[in-house]
């Protein structure tokens, strides 16, 4: 999308390309991430290194993956993205899902910028 802060349309095309170098380059050293499934937190990080290390893991799961910005809206430093989500995952995981099988599910992101980089990501689904 053309209003999409320049930083978090680099981090998503880099998402695409399970590229974890090109995402991290977007982040401040202290980012913060969450993730959220059904109201529970089931992942948190808090730094470059940890947030590279849980990325490269997700890389590791997944043939392929896209996130497509479907909506979104900017206030002050934080962008709320909706996104669809599709991927297939590369081998059975300890959550139940199998090797070749097709994911596909709505979610939405909260990113915050600041100095050009992104200072935490909410994920929600």
């Amino acid at each position: 999308m053309s209003d999409l802060p320049e930083v978090i349309a680099a981090y998503i095309a880099a998402y695409n390309r399970m590229d974890v170098a090109g995402m991290v380059a977007c982040l401040s050293d202290d980012v913060a991430f969450r993730n959220i499934v059904d109201g529970d937190v089931t992942m948190e990080t808090s730094g470059k290194q940890a947030f590279s290390d849980l990325a490269s893991a997700g890389v590791q799961a997944f043939k392929s993956r896209q996130q497509t910005v479907t909506n979104m809206i900017t206030v002050g430093t934080v962008t709320l993205v909706e996104i669809d989500y599709s991927a297939v995952v590369s081998a059975d995981l300890p959550n139940g899902w199998k090797a070749g099988q097709q994911l596909r599910f709505r979610g939405a992101s909260a990113f915050r910028v600041e100095d050009g980089r992104i200072v935490s990501i909410t994920d929600q689904s």
